[in-house]
């Protein structure tokens, strides 16, 4: 279809997979960083890909452009990017660029005696 109709879609995928990772990483607080940065990755990654398969196969080109070698090599070039700047944000916490991203830490509210 139209770049403006996959404009809109890639952008409402995008968008839920903010809503994906910051649950993934609220959910799993107790677990170290790249343990919860990669598990927020994979299901980021699932839900735009299905996304995007969903509204493909609902009308907008047809499911011809997720065959399993595209989605791999995506998944590869995803995975290659998040191994580097993960590295460039060790290297910058290291030399004192950065500092730790500070996620809040919700404790469970004990009820009232």
């Amino acid at each position: 279809m139209s770049s403006v109709t996959w404009g809109l879609a890639t952008g409402i995928a995008a968008v839920s997979c903010i809503f994906v990772a910051r649950l993934i990483i609220r959910r799993l607080s107790a677990a170290r960083g790249p343990i919860r940065t990669a598990v927020a990755l994979g299901a980021t990654f699932a839900v735009y890909e299905t996304a995007l398969f969903a509204l493909a196969v609902a009308g907008l080109e047809g499911p011809g452009s997720f065959a399993a070698a595209i989605v791999g090599r995506v998944l590869a070039i995803n995975v290659a990017a998040f191994a580097g700047l993960y590295a460039l944000h060790r290297i910058g916490f290291a030399v004192g660029i950065g500092r730790p991203p500070a996620i809040a830490k919700t404790r469970p509210r004990l009820p009232a005696s």
